[in-house]
């Protein structure tokens, strides 16, 4: 009997397992996700044939007693019986980025608060700050640092590379821990972006909420979010944006300083021009990349453009 190691666990098991005895996630995840977006763009374009067979491929990857299975052969039966009407197509397209979710992402973002470590690091970091700005900021910020982390820890998973759930430092932060040292300079700056990525979506989510609900907490915990996150994109020392800069070559360091400064010149946001300094530093040491990670330099240019939007936003509509 062949053995492989759970990608998510790292316990033994056997090599045609469609799940972990031992943690229980599906051993065929990355597959499931690429079924699924397949089986989504096949109903977006009205094609439900084919939307059906990626569906039904799906199924042979899953254990038929779990939930997934269950949902995904009702949701067949339901692609049987629709119409090919527009209607459908758009509440039918809705529903591949749901399974999807509970497939993969779902499940992986809600896997720190099952460990007591960080639920109790948790709880003692929104205690300092909740006595200082009251409890929706408190666990707002909270789960603004937890999303984060988290998508550091989901990053190194789809690597194959463990690592630990999220501990919180009071007055700190918070971190994790790798299970592994060995790791490329594109890995190394696509899991240090997978933070700031993750806590934009977070900050976003505030922003709306604050919007949507006038509730000036939610402007309060937005602006939070981007302004941490773009501090965590400064490259130097150990923040995210360092090990953003590695896979960087010094051209594309460049103009990720050039395009930083730019927007600080624009907004006045302080953590900009931080960030544009750690730049300017990073443009002369001797660890540039030799090939370019147009990728990379994508994202961090996205996130500093994104961030510095949600932060003056939610500033503004706190006034």
């Amino acid at each position: 009997m062949t053995t492989v190691a759970c990608w998510d666990c790292g316990a033994p098991i056997e090599e045609s397992a469609l799940s972990c005895p031992s943690c229980h996630c599906l051993t065929h995840a990355k597959e499931l996700e690429s079924l699924a977006a397949q089986a989504q763009a096949a109903t977006v374009r009205g094609d439900l044939a084919a939307a059906r067979e990626f569906w039904q491929r799906s199924l042979t990857l899953l254990p038929p007693d779990s939930v997934q299975y269950r949902s995904i052969k009702a949701h067949i039966e339901n692609l049987k019986t629709a119409p090919q009407g527009n209607g459908w197509k758009k509440g039918a397209a809705g529903i591949g980025p749901m399974i999807l979710l509970a497939l993969t992402k779902g499940k992986l973002l809600l896997l720190g608060l099952t460990k007591l470590s960080t639920l109790l690091s948790m709880l003692a970091f929104a205690g300092v700050y909740w006595a200082l700005y009251g409890w929706k900021f408190a666990v707002g910020m909270v789960f603004s640092i937890y999303i984060h982390e988290m998508g550091h820890v989901l990053t190194l998973r789809e690597y194959g590379i463990p690592a630990s759930a999220p501990m919180f430092i009071p007055g700190f932060g918070a971190f994790i821990r790798l299970k592994q040292l060995r790791i490329t300079p594109i890995q190394d700056a696509r899991v240090g972006l997978a933070g700031p990525i993750y806590g934009l979506g977070a900050a976003a989510f505030s922003l709306a909420a604050g919007y949507l609900t006038g509730a000036k907490a939610w402007d309060a915990i937005a602006h939070f979010g981007a302004i941490i996150n773009l501090f965590n994109l400064i490259p130097v020392w150990t923040l995210d944006g360092s090990r953003g800069f590695t896979s960087q070559t010094r051209q594309q360091r460049l103009i990720i300083l050039v395009s930083a400064g730019i927007l600080w010149w624009v907004t006045g946001e302080v953590m900009l021009g931080l960030v544009t300094l750690g730049a300017g530093y990073r443009l002369f040491t001797k660890d540039a990349a030799q090939e370019p990670d147009n990728v990379g330099m994508a994202q961090f240019l996205g996130l500093l453009a994104a961030l510095s939007t949600v932060a003056m936003l939610a500033e503004r509509h706190a006034q």
